[in-house]
């Protein structure tokens, strides 16, 4: 039985792909590795820092000429370790933007950069090593609180090779089977007179005796619930105390050392892409903000839009931003701009038209019923059947061990993927366009008398979105955007501001500064932002 399911979870994995399973961490590094090499005058990697493990964080910055001279996005894959989709589908995306750069490509390197952690928890990444999903790094962790770390670890009690779960009969029980499927146990709905039938647990003993079952097991701590905005104290997997992970810190570096960054896009079990985060005024108010301000919801609308157009993804899954996460933590505390998306997830068949039978429609169906529908549409394996046995812990009672596989409910095959990643770079393409910039207009110089001038100039920012999220006027970690006249040693500023800084300039906003400048020459103006580029004039007083 054992050797049946492992043939079965690695077929899981497989396809007609060049690249037939998911890579190793050691794969992922070499391949990290060979496209900076081959791509020297586009892409260079370093190490951003080390994992709990002793493992590196690679950085893979995409950029033509200077990175940091350049507005940038900061895309993040694999802090939650139990969706190894979102590392292969970012590499992917790399992959294919330097093997073949078109010329929207190469436009965007010119002008733009890209910082690629492809891997942000190695730790948990080698899923071919392990048959339980694990979310967490290497940290130990003691997640009941007792003084012991690791005494109540999962068990393998049908001898399959996997973690799955166990449900046990029980008039106190909680869960009945699906309608649709009765493979999924759903939660009874006592206003619709469901009485529960089964208990259901993960799969394994209760080792340390305290009525929880495997709740201080392997797993480390989740690195995108160990990030500073919200973050859960005392939770599951969240680690001693806000950013105590290394990986945590490495990312927090980047993000804080680059004052280029205008946003962050993580690939991972969170979506604010499909459907975004609505203004709420009463989120606003507050002296912690917990919703996006308004002009900023407007933004991630206009975002949203950009990502269902792009990728043409439908059915989207609602997956809340947690606790602790790095989008939220992006926007919240460091001012940029912040999005996450799980970049894969099921999409439902056609539907049998030669079926008498109505179909559900996708809004009844739960997100575990849309997904066992495609997998059994794809022949995908992805459920274990269940099968009884005798548990000790519940002496007299009906046991069946059975349910999702590790892993499957968001990691299709590779080969599902290589789609993903063109719809993704589409989006990537479309964003880096849609990015400001920063430009000077209507410069003009007056002659007022002899050796007096006044220089009048317009800044505007050309772009489709803000030069950076309204809420960075709050933040001292984003830099404003600051206008400065380049006088010489030969002339004198008589009136206005050397260097002028203005809050954040919204798609298509301008505005005019004027000087009286006295002494002749060359005299320049230079506008920059880190989030929205550097432009300068020159000018010549008479």
């Amino acid at each position: 039985m054992r050797l049946i399911v492992l043939l079965i979870l690695s077929g899981f994995w497989s396809s007609l792909s060049a690249q037939k399973t998911y890579s190793t961490f050691p794969q992922l590094t070499t391949r990290i590795k060979d496209l900076a090499s081959k791509n020297a005058n586009l892409a260079s990697v370093s190490s951003a820092g080390k994992s709990a493990g002793g493992k590196d964080l690679w950085l893979l910055t995409l950029s033509q000429g200077n990175p940091s001279s350049k507005p940038a996005l900061l895309l993040v894959a694999g802090l939650d370790g139990s969706h190894p989709a979102g590392s292969e589908t970012l590499l992917l995306m790399a992959e294919k933007m330097l093997n073949n750069p078109n010329d929207q490509v190469k436009d965007l390197l010119s002008k733009k950069t890209l910082y690629i952690i492809a891997c942000a928890n190695p730790d948990a990444w080698d899923i071919s090593k392990g048959k339980f999903e694990r979310s967490g790094n290497a940290t130990a962790s003691d997640e009941d609180r007792d003084g012991r770390v690791n005494e109540d670890p999962f068990e393998d009690l049908n001898g399959d090779g996997l973690i799955t779960q166990i449900r046990i009969e029980d008039p106190s029980g909680t869960y009945i089977p699906s309608k649709t499927d009765p493979r999924i146990l759903v939660k009874a709905d006592p206003s619709k007179n469901e009485l529960g039938k089964y208990l259901l647990i993960s799969e394994g003993t209760d080792n340390d005796k305290d009525a929880n079952w495997n709740e201080d097991a392997e797993g480390g701590v989740n690195i995108n619930k160990n990030f500073t905005y919200n973050y859960p104290y005392f939770e599951k997997e969240t680690g001693v105390y806000a950013a105590s992970e290394a990986e945590t810190k490495a990312v927090l570096e980047v993000l804080y050392r680059n004052l280029n960054i205008f946003g962050v896009i993580v690939f991972g079990p969170e979506n604010n892409l499909s459907t975004a985060t609505k203004y709420d005024a009463s989120k606003t108010r507050s002296r912690i903000v917990t919703g996006p301000l308004e002009k900023d919801a407007a933004v991630a609308e206009t975002v949203s839009k950009l990502y269902n157009t792009a990728t043409g993804l439908k059915n989207a899954p609602a997956m809340p931003l947690g606790k602790g996460s790095l989008v939220q933590t992006a926007y919240y505390h460091a001012g940029r701009f912040g999005f996450g998306t799980p970049g894969w997830w099921p999409q439902l068949p056609p539907p049998d038209t030669s079926q008498k039978q109505k179909a559900p429609a996708a809004a009844t169906l739960s997100g575990d019923e849309i997904f066992f529908k495609w997998a059994d549409a794809e022949k995908v394996p992805a459920f274990v059947d269940w099968k009884e046995i005798k548990h000790p812990d519940f002496p007299g009672k009906k046991a069946e061990v059975g349910g999702l596989m590790p892993y499957a409910r968001w990691n299709p095959p590779v080969s599902y993927l290589d789609d993903i990643a063109t719809r993704h770079n589409r989006f990537v393409l479309d964003l880096a366009a849609a990015m400001p910039s920063l430009d000077l207009v209507n410069a003009k110089v007056e002659t007022l008398q002899a050796g007096v001038n006044r220089i009048t100039v317009q800044v505007i920012n050309k772009g489709f979105l803000p030069t950076f999220a309204d809420l960075g006027n709050r933040v001292k970690y984003v830099s404003k955007v600051r206008t400065t006249l380049n006088a010489s040693a030969t002339q004198t500023i008589l009136s206005g501001k050397k260097t002028n800084l203005q809050p954040a300039l919204g798609a298509g906003e301008l505005v005019e500064y004027t000087w009286l400048v006295n002494g002749t020459g060359k005299i320049s103006v230079t506008v920059t932002c880190p989030t929205a580029g550097t432009k300068t004039v020159e000018l010549t007083l008479n």
